[in-house]
């Protein structure tokens, strides 16, 4: 997998499983009380992007982000979030890029995913010290199974089309190039790749000869 999305830092446990025994009835994320509804419509969207496990409750959010505030108590976003937040920014690069055609299986979650980003009205407010962003990672950690592989692909169509550009001496945005070229190119690399193996596992010139006989 590109070295982008190797270390995935991982958010907080209780999200994907209810803690044992009797359920807390919190609803605070930090000064911010929960709203139910809001909560119920979350819910309906995580359901549309994949999510499998039963919905989300409120102790379930205050506890996460209490774990959050208590790795990263200068009220910075967690590095697990800022992750997330990072693959958002190329995942949105990829629905504006006009040359790029994402895959169709994928470009529905993909939409709906920047769309919540943007959406002024979200679970937790961004203002939120810490974890303001908690649902947003939340909805890139559901859908991103989905979407993980054509970001990669999408990564490397950008590295292909600066190389590319750099050849012919112009600008990123500048040349045509779109994913047709990219697959084109993408196979021309893998055989040069395989072709340069091949070259280095073997030898164009004979076996040197263990010794010379001289007439």
């Amino acid at each position: 997998m590109n070295t982008f999305f190797d270390t995935r830092l991982p958010l907080p446990q209780v999200l994907d499983q209810y803690p044992a025994g009797i359920p807390h009835r919190r609803s605070h994320v930090n000064d911010f009380v929960l709203v139910h509804r809001e909560v119920e419509l979350f819910n309906q969207l995580l359901a549309r992007l994949g999510r499998t496990r039963p919905p989300l409750q409120t102790d379930q959010l205050a506890t996460a982000a209490r774990s959050l505030n208590d790795q990263a108590p200068d009220a910075a976003p967690s590095p697990c979030i800022q992750q997330r937040l990072q693959h958002a920014r190329v995942l949105e690069q990829m629905l504006q890029d006009a040359d790029w055609e994402p895959a169709d299986d994928v470009l529905s979650e993909a939409r709906q995913v920047v769309g919540y980003l943007h959406e002024s009205r979200q679970l937790i407010p961004d203002s939120v010290p810490g974890v303001g962003h908690l649902d947003q990672a939340i909805v890139i950690d559901t859908a991103w199974p989905k979407l993980v592989y054509e970001v990669i692909n999408f990564i490397d169509y950008q590295r292909l089309r600066q190389l590319e550009a750099d050849r012919q001496g112009r600008g990123y945005a500048d040349i045509a190039f779109n994913r047709q070229i990219w697959m084109e190119l993408r196979e021309i690399e893998a055989r040069l790749h395989e072709h340069q193996q091949r070259v280095r596992e073997s030898s164009y010139a004979p076996e040197t000869p263990s010794y010379f006989r001289i007439h």
